[in-house]
């Protein structure tokens, strides 16, 4: 292990796990970050982009990637090559590789391969012997010392155990090759250490692509940030799992911009993983800032398109649709006012959500969309005073009053502001359960009228008034 001088290295280590299929990379990720990020199964090849995360371990700061397997095969497919290449990227700018490798299955010929591969990049190495689940596994270590790596430790990614030996021996290797302790920050739980991701991140705005496979969400996100961060095919499915791509930016508010499977109806899922991979988009819906609906303009709005734009209105999250593609359709006049059309009606329940056309493919609108999501989160996150809320609900009972329901007249008292992202108001009534929903978007519409912010969501509570008030 070559050592560098006494000079200090300031920044981020990366710190890269890599090996061949199924030895428990992913498993690894989600122990040392405290999180279900990476989706885990048996089955091999499932982890195919790559994921980032910045951590916290005793003294240091790094960012731990986890990586595809890496296979060696003389005639691979096409896919995984594309793993292949984005691995030995994540090789070349890595400093300090995790080699995970599995007990029960010994030092296989892949294994001895993917020694050979990383040791002209001159890489610190530390191999994690994973699935040693018990003390009497101990035995299947002998075998791993032909690798020749000055550090091999025992670990069960499952059961945890070993873990805080290897937590340790990274900080040790890191400092031993230069690079210097960062001070701690603290983190979105307010913790100083652990795994949970660092006050810079707090203020991040949360985006996802969702759509159906092979509209063009990860070409989107490739174009967006300039280089080729998720692998691209023709392959239904290819993007598996949420991959997180922090996009950074220095005058404004980075970005989370969040990958996800391509989501179909359920009666189509038959496969399991792609069954995991849905039920993590659908996930990543709930907890984003704004969802980007992409559509591919070549097929028009679908009942699937049709029941993702629900699932954000569902969730009240920022919503903004993209045409992707637009560039097979260019040119085609009665199409182009065909679809706008069929938009149109499926948006009929979101008129907040604004909409962008682009191709992924020649860049075209693409450089609208930063822009545009950074207006639809200033809105989303909009508050105002309780007295101009007020105002606001007296103006919009004078232009329409309350309806009539059950023969009894409903009356609304007064309204305060409870929440950010989407702006939600709490309204008091005398029959809260009996307002129509007719009303209820009628309200909704003054508020964002009023307050000028056209393309969130706003969500509205109705309760009961307190008869001492």
């Amino acid at each position: 292990m070559k050592k560098r001088g006494n000079k200090k290295i300031r920044g981020i280590p990366k710190v890269v796990l890599v090996g061949r299929p199924n030895v428990g990379k992913s498993t690894l990720f989600n122990r040392f970050t405290r999180s279900r990020d990476a989706l885990v199964d048996s089955t091999p090849g499932l982890t195919r982009d790559l994921r980032y995360r910045d951590i916290h371990w005793s003294r240091m700061r790094l960012r731990l990637v986890d990586t595809g397997g890496l296979e060696f095969t003389r005639k691979p497919d096409h896919l995984t090559d594309l793993v292949k290449k984005r691995c030995i990227k994540a090789i070349e700018e890595a400093d300090l590789l995790l080699v995970v490798m599995d007990a029960r299955e010994g030092f296989s010929h892949t294994d001895k391969d993917l020694i050979r591969t990383i040791r002209p990049y001159a890489k610190p190495v530390i191999i994690v012997v994973n699935k040693i689940d018990t003390p009497s596994h101990a035995f299947y270590m002998n075998e791993f010392y032909e690798a020749g790596a000055d550090i091999i430790t025992p670990v069960s990614a499952e059961h945890g155990r070993g873990l805080r030996t290897l937590k340790e021996r990274v900080v040790e290797v890191l400092e031993q090759n230069g690079w210097a302790p960062e001070p701690l920050q603290v983190s979105i739980t307010g913790e100083e250490s652990g795994t949970e991701k660092t006050g810079g991140d707090v203020d991040a705005i949360r985006v996802a692509f969702i759509g159906r496979p092979n509209v063009g969400k990860s070409s989107l996100i490739n174009r967006l940030v300039g280089e080729p961060r998720m692998i691209v095919t023709d392959i239904s499915g290819t993007t598996r799992d949420a991959i997180d791509t922090l996009f950074q930016r220095p005058d404004r508010s980075d970005i989370i911009l969040t990958d996800t499977a391509g989501i179909r109806r359920k009666a189509r899922v038959k496969d399991k993983i792609e069954k995991f991979s849905i039920i993590k988009a659908i996930e990543v819906i709930k907890t984003c800032d704004i969802a980007l609906v992409v559509l591919d303009v070549s097929e028009g709005i679908t009942d699937q398109d049709k029941r993702l734009i629900g699932y954000c209105e569902d969730s009240g999250c920022g919503c903004i649709t993209i045409y992707n593609k637009w560039d097979l359709v260019q040119g085609d006049a009665r199409l182009t006012r065909l679809r706008t059309r069929e938009l149109k009606m499926a948006k009929r329940f979101v008129p907040y959500s604004p909409h962008l056309n682009t191709s992924a493919l020649t860049g075209k609108g693409v450089k609208r969309i930063l822009p545009l999501i950074d207006r639809v989160y200033g809105e989303f996150n909009s508050s105002i005073s309780t007295g101009k809320a007020n105002r606001i609900l007296e103006n919009a009972t004078t232009k329409r009053n309350p309806p009539l329901a059950r023969g009894r007249y409903l009356k609304l008292f007064y309204t305060t502001q409870t929440s950010t992202k989407p702006p939600t108001f709490m309204i008091f009534s005398n029959y809260p359960e009996s307002i129509p929903a007719h009303y209820k978007r009628f309200l909704a519409n003054q508020f964002r009228e009023q307050m000028n912010i056209a393309d969130t969501p706003i969500r509205i509570i109705f309760r009961k008034r307190d008869r001492r008030n």
